[in-house]
């Protein structure tokens, strides 16, 4: 084989090690594009639901439960949301709502998605509160909140509450 050959065989390897390799990237970003499209897809049907359901468990709770509602609510939570929702609950939630005996019903009137990925996604709900303290008087208050979702270990978590 003379040095033509070899020569002409070296090029058209690395043609074709390019060619693979090109086709490789490019069938594996349409794959990673199917992967993330059917992702943010599957978030889109579930989070509007999940908000629907969860949202109120966040912001309902008895001044004679509080504390285990709370704690309850907490479990939907992301790791550091939940933190803080915790220290603002034992400084803030529990203490007054255990001193003006607060009742607080929340219900969700409508939701929809605003954003949605494979792993996180954002909720705008509508919000009826009503709040009822020892003086049996109720004040009643409709909140707009963008609720941030997080995936973790696949279950969908509540990352923020953002009143709008």
């Amino acid at each position: 084989m003379g040095r033509t050959s070899r020569a002409l065989l070296a090029a058209l390897s690395v043609v074709v090690t390019a060619a693979i390799v090109g086709l490789g990237g490019w069938f594996g970003g349409l794959y990673w594009d199917r992967v993330e499209t059917t992702g943010a897809q599957n978030t889109r049907s579930e989070l509007a639901r999940l908000a629907i359901e969860q949202v109120p468990q966040v912001f309902g709770y008895d001044y004679q439960t509080v504390e285990r509602s709370l704690t309850d609510a907490s479990h939907l939570l992301t790791p550091d949301y939940r933190r803080e929702f915790q220290d603002r609950s034992a400084k803030d939630i529990i203490p007054q709502a255990r001193e003006r005996q607060v009742v607080s019903q929340a219900h969700v009137v409508g939701a929809g998605v605003l954003e949605a990925r494979r792993l996180s996604g954002s909720v705008l709900v509508f919000m009826n509160r009503t709040v009822t303290d020892k003086s049996k008087q109720s004040v009643y208050d409709g909140s707009r909140l963008r609720v941030d979702y997080q995936k973790v270990d696949g279950k969908w978590l509540i990352n923020y509450i953002t009143p709008i």
